[in-house]
């Protein structure tokens, strides 16, 4: 079964964005990794996988099963799916029925808040990730930095 119909059958409205994925992945590039050099980038191999940020530590984040349990704190009434590489991408309403475990199966997947300011990613690696990241707070702290 696809992705879409197991995100149907759990009651969260999966609108398709034909040909988005590259739009998505600059925005996220731009959102998430905007302080990290173009040299850090080229050494940590970015330009295969955006995830590489994580897997490599450029940026601190949850991984596993704690990614897991960040990605179901956070309020996911509406938000967005994309590939690494391909170009479809979805915008998900009621989508707080969305599980990491509904993505295990998927490769290279980011999903995002309408503003960008968490991501929960699943690799194609079954020994890198799940990964979860938020961006600085209003505040100025950063959730990880509260664990």
């Amino acid at each position: 079964m696809n992705i879409r119909k197991r995100l149907e059958n759990r009651g969260i409205v999966v609108k398709e964005l034909l040909g988005e994925g590259e739009t998505f992945r600059k925005r996220w590039e731009k959102a998430f990794t905007d302080a990290i050099s173009l040299q850090e980038k080229q050494s940590i191999y970015f330009d295969q996988f955006l995830w590489h940020v994580f897997s490599y530590k450029k940026l601190p984040c949850f991984e596993g099963k704690a990614a897991m349990r960040a990605f179901h704190e956070e309020n996911r009434f509406v938000c967005y799916l994309f590939y690494q590489e391909r170009e479809e991408a979805y915008m998900l309403v009621n989508a707080e029925n969305l599980r990491a475990e509904d993505l295990r199966r998927e490769h290279d997947v980011y999903v995002v808040d309408p503003q960008f300011t968490w991501t929960y990613v699943q690799t194609h690696e079954e020994w890198c990730g799940p990964y979860f990241y938020r961006k600085y707070s209003q505040e100025g702290f950063r959730f990880n930095d509260l664990l």
